[in-house]
Parts: structure tokens; sequence; C-alpha cells
């Protein structure tokens, strides 16, 4: 007892101390306030990966008013391209374009003239009769030697969870398609 008599004001000051630091920290979270900025939905890591994610880059060329590379969103069709690029010029054979194909990175876009035979692809298969992995229904991945019902919709559930294929390396991240499967692949499809 007579310990705290003598230093009852050293204690009092060691309390104070302690406390004033712990009422600060809930004052002033920083280390929450950092963890709950990379969540937050405004943040500029989840903007960016959104951009990221919903941007495409097309090339469009030929009978266009202005050629070049374009940014679009996901999910746009190619008759929005060729607006954003000007339209067509009088020499364009519309008929020759399929313009309610969706665009997908890298995709090129040729505007024939008049005086072109090139061929409308049909649906998700080019005019040599590969098919656009990144568009293919499951109908169409069946089609592909090696791909049954369950790796054709194996194929579609990675696009929509992961997004489009870069290479057809990129098949292999599908559960069931190897190397092998991907490399017979190869020539069957596009990937863009």
């Amino acid at each position: 007892m007579q310990f705290f008599k003598q230093y009852w004001y050293v204690i009092l000051i060691v309390i104070l101390i302690v406390g004033g630091m712990i009422f600060k920290n809930e004052d002033n979270p920083q280390e929450t306030s950092v963890i709950l900025e990379s969540n937050d939905e405004n943040s500029p890591l989840k903007l960016e990966k959104e951009k990221v994610d919903t941007d495409v880059f097309v090339d469009i060329k030929g009978e266009i008013k202005m050629p070049g590379v374009y940014t679009l969103k996901v999910g746009d069709r190619v008759e929005n391209a060729i607006e954003i690029a000007g339209g067509l010029t009088e020499n364009a054979d519309s008929n020759q374009i399929n313009m309610a194909e969706r665009v997908y990175d890298e995709m090129v876009i040729y505007i024939p003239s008049t005086q072109e035979d090139v061929g409308i692809s049909e649906g998700n298969q080019t005019g040599n009769d590969k098919i656009k992995i990144n568009l293919a229904t499951a109908d169409e991945l069946t089609s592909l030697p090696g791909i049954g019902q369950s790796k054709a919709n194996a194929i579609i559930e990675y696009r929509e969870q992961y997004g489009t294929f870069n290479t057809v390396e990129d098949l292999t991240n599908v559960s069931g398609i190897g190397e092998k499967t991907a490399e017979r692949l190869a020539e069957f499809i596009i990937v863009p």
C-alpha cells in the first residue's frame, strides 16, 4: 500500500497514456481505412479493373470514312463500330457485313467495296469455317473434334467467369481440356 501512495501519480500517468493511445486509435483507424479503401466500389483499383473488363479494341478498315482502332464496350455490335468510325463510304457494300455481330477485343472489321465479294460470315463461323471460340454457342462448340456437351458447357462457363480466350493455350485453363486437345483445336478455331 505504501508503494501506491508514493507512486500514485506515476501509475495515473501510465494509465492516462495507455488510455489515450487506445482512444486515439479508435478515433483515427488508419489501418482500417486502408483495408476498406481497397474494397470500396469507387476505388481506383476497382474502376481500372472494370474498365479493362468492359473495353474492347477494334480495328476497322476498308470502305469506312475514318479507318482506325476504336475502343468499344463489351456487347457492342459491328454497327456501333461503323457508327463511331464515321460511317460507310459510298463504295461500301453493307450487304456483305454482319452488322449484328458482337465485337470482341482485337477484332478486325473489314468493310468491302461493291467490287469485292468477301462473303458474309454466318453466326460465329468465319468464311473459312473456323469457329470463333469466344462467341461460339454450345452447339457450335460440340461440332469441334474432342468437344462434347460437357466440355462445351465448361468452355462457356469459363468465358462467363474469366472473360475471353486470348490464345489457344488459354483453353487448357478449362477443366477437361489438356494441351493435346488445345493443339488439335487450333486448326478449327479462331482465338483473337
